[in-house]
């Protein structure tokens, strides 16, 4: 995979980390699965701040990132 999509799938992991995270608390149970979301996040993000040259892709470019992700997976079929 290119660190485009690995970047991807680190931010978008995040959200889902936090609400299963709010879910298990308000459920008062342990956020087990919020806090392996958060790290498997994590861990993308940082094997892509390591791996590519520039670091991170800025905030800014997740829309086009994800709009070129999205045609390369429509294009698949």
């Amino acid at each position: 995979m290119d660190y485009a999509t690995l970047f991807l799938m680190g931010v978008y992991l995040i959200p889902l980390a936090v609400i299963s995270a709010l879910s298990a608390w308000a459920d008062e149970r342990r956020p087990a699965l919020g806090i392996v979301l958060l790290l498997c996040a994590a861990a993308l993000l940082g094997w892509v701040w390591q791996a590519r040259p520039d670091g991170l892709y800025p905030i800014r470019e997740i829309p086009e990132l994800t709009v070129v992700l999205a045609a390369r997976i429509l294009a698949m079929f």
